[in-house]
């Protein structure tokens, strides 16, 4: 996806350490290369890999925008990547309808499973008809996809298909691997409200091994202040913020704490 950017030893690492999860390492090698090497700053491909590492690594929705608006500036042809980022950053800000049309774009320009994947999972998270569909396109493609089993049994029992629902899910935890399998399938829960199911597989991803330690507690600190667990909530908010003080997610979480002030 990335390798038609200007590669040097220095962008392969950061590259390395991306693929690898090791978002905080990537930018960090990263900012070095921005700011050590002038040349890349006319490069639109290059403020679109900085927007992508400044989600991942900071979850900094308004800086990756404004690196967005560069890129366009300067001109770029990574235009699938370029319309995924721009959709990451507008569902972060909530502006979720901009952020939709930006994912149809990006699959309309590239319709690789994880375009496609991205896209479905939009749709879903907005209760949008059209998810059943494309997530079923994802596992025509990949009959062993674990997104696309844990997503079609989340919108089977949206639907009231429980049954189905069931099975689906009991098949993407079957096909659940990796530490990032199990944070989705967190993630899914949170998003269902199932606050509790959403912890116990934050923490399965945490004992595979989850390498971005700060998101993942601050994902589980915001569990445990739905749950109204005030207690366990500062605990994992603390940790988050030990771990990750910058992230804007981090933050968010950490406020919110301090807003409940007891009352959770």
């Amino acid at each position: 996806m990335l390798s038609e950017l200007p590669q040097t030893y220095s962008l392969q690492d950061v590259l390395a350490f991306r693929e690898k999860g090791a978002f905080d390492e990537a930018y960090t090698i990263f900012c070095e290369i921005i700011h050590n090497e002038s040349r890349w700053s006319k490069v639109g491909e290059v403020y679109i890999l900085w927007a992508e590492l400044e989600l991942l690594a900071n979850y900094n929705a308004r800086k990756a925008l404004e690196l967005l608006d560069k890129a366009q500036e300067m001109g770029y042809s990574l235009t699938a990547l370029y319309y995924a980022k721009r959709a990451q950053a507008l569902w972060i800000t909530g502006e979720r309808q901009m952020a939709l049309q930006c994912y149809e774009r990006s699959v309309a320009a590239d319709s690789c499973l994880s375009y496609l994947s991205d896209y479905a999972k939009a749709l879903s998270c907005m209760n949008d008809k059209r998810a059943m569909r494309v997530w079923q396109q994802v596992l025509d493609r990949d009959p062993k996809s674990f997104l696309a089993h844990a997503y079609i049994g989340w919108e089977a029992a949206k639907s009231g298909a429980k049954e189905k629902g069931l099975l689906m899910s009991k098949r993407a935890e079957e096909f659940a691997s990796s530490a990032t399998d199990f944070f989705e399938l967190g993630h899914l829960y949170h998003e269902s409200e199932k606050f509790q199911s959403a912890i116990n597989k934050y923490l399965e991803a945490k004992k595979l091994g989850y390498i971005d330690q700060g998101l993942l507690y601050a994902a589980i600190a915001d569990c445990y202040l739905s749950l109204g667990d005030e207690s366990q909530a500062h605990k994992y908010a603390e940790l988050a913020m030990s771990s990750k003080p910058e992230n804007y997610y981090v933050k968010d979480v950490w406020q919110k704490y301090q807003s409940c002030d007891g009352s959770c």
